[in-house]
């Protein structure tokens, strides 16, 4: 590959980020065979409908992402508002995303039960190092992205706010290792370093130290440090040994492995939002593609928490291949790219200095009339009495 810069990498991670959670966004919760019968392989964005014929709550207006991506541009405000996650402007971002109060769903799109508990314990004045849930859900990793393009080389900046990111919503340490393992892909996919079997073993050692400081610092709050301490090093570290077998028999493999990290209910599926599970599967699939392309078409491909794998896939295809290998017809189809490509401009510089950045609560709300406008158009759809991650756990 040519040289890259880091101006390029960084924008191509988050808008990475971005066009994986929304090529994935109308395919969660299909499986593998649904999407094939409905739309033989995705290759570009879809709006659900002829999936979901039967639940208009499940549609999409082609090439808006999800609160995977709200998360990730919340996180981008706060960092270069503040050159810190400072949880309670987080949390008044996440709480002002989810107007008119009373409802907790507001702007945001497709969030789960574990975060809307969330939001309900912040507004109730849970204090946010205690707001996070006990599930071992995916949700800290999906969005943790802007979290090491924001600190590069400075481990200890980045440790420190990834970990007040994510005890807010998540305090299970599977959660929690899980989003520092991708901020580390990140951190060295960004940096420049090579798409090899190396890059496992460096971020397996990463998140293994890792893990020891959450103990020590997060002790109070963390759960499941006695029977998981060690989950994602190792499911990450296993994922050499399958880099030679078939994509079938791989995959397969990395589901195994996840079982024996205690999944609930047991993983069946390698995109399954389950940090040992999901994780290892996006490194997998950027190990053994050759291009952008190839790597977010696979996975979402997969189904299951499509827009989740999508996002966190998408992160590190992009900052390993850069803003200019994204197909353009991605880059041309995704809603809000000038916001989105703006944040990425400010984390790469560390400043919005001379950047036109969009105010976020305006823009998410005028998303989310624009794609109910687009669903009034096909069906009746009512977004706080069916949104469509009433079932989710994230």
């Amino acid at each position: 590959m040519p040289h890259l810069s880091r101006i390029d990498r960084v924008r191509g991670c988050l808008l990475g980020l971005a066009i994986g959670d929304a090529l994935g966004a109308p395919l969660e919760g299909l499986t593998t065979q649904q999407i094939k019968t409905h739309y033989g392989r995705v290759k570009n964005y879809v709006d659900g409908v002829q999936a979901w014929k039967r639940k208009p709550y499940r549609w999409r207006l082609r090439g808006l992402y999800s609160d995977d991506t709200q998360q990730a541009l919340a996180l981008c405000d706060v960092l270069i508002d503040h050159r810190r996650i400072e949880q309670q402007r987080l949390a008044e971002l996440y709480l002002a995303l989810a107007t008119p109060k009373g409802s907790f769903v507001g702007a945001h799109r497709g969030i789960g039960r574990s975060f809307r508990q969330v939001l309900i314990d912040l507004e109730r004045g849970v204090p946010p190092r205690r707001s996070g849930q006990k599930t071992a859900g995916i949700g800290a990793a999906m969005r943790i992205a802007p979290v090491p393009l924001y600190f590069g080389d400075d481990r200890d900046g980045m440790f420190e706010s990834a970990m007040a990111a994510s005890i807010m919503t998540h305090r299970d340490v599977r959660s929690l290792s899980g989003a520092l393992l991708v901020a580390h892909a990140v951190r060295r996919l960004v940096a420049g370093e090579p798409r090899d079997p190396s890059l496992l073993l460096w971020v397996a050692a990463d998140v293994a130290r890792d893990e020891e400081r959450i103990a020590e610092e997060y002790g109070d709050v963390m759960i499941s440090y006695d029977r998981h301490a060690r989950a994602l090093s190792r499911a990450i570290a296993h994922v050499e040994s399958i880099l030679d077998l078939s994509r079938e028999r791989a995959l397969a493999a990395v589901v195994e492995e996840a079982n024996r990290h205690g999944a609930e209910p047991a993983c069946k599926r390698p995109t399954m939002g389950f940090p040992p599970a999901c994780i290892p599967t996006c490194l997998y699939l950027l190990l053994t593609t050759d291009s952008f392309e190839e790597a977010l078409t696979d996975v979402i491909n997969l189904g299951a928490d499509a827009d989740t794998a999508g996002a966190i896939l998408g992160a590190l295809a992009g900052a390993y291949y850069g803003i200019g290998q994204i197909p353009r017809r991605w880059l041309d189809g995704l809603q809000n790219r000038a916001g989105i490509d703006a944040r990425a401009s400010a984390l790469a510089q560390r400043s919005a200095h001379g950047l036109d950045i969009p105010d976020l609560i305006a823009t998410e709300q005028e998303l989310g009339r624009k794609e109910e406008s687009y669903l009034e158009q096909h069906g009746s759809f009512s977004r706080n009495g069916g949104d469509r991650g009433a079932n989710q756990v994230i």
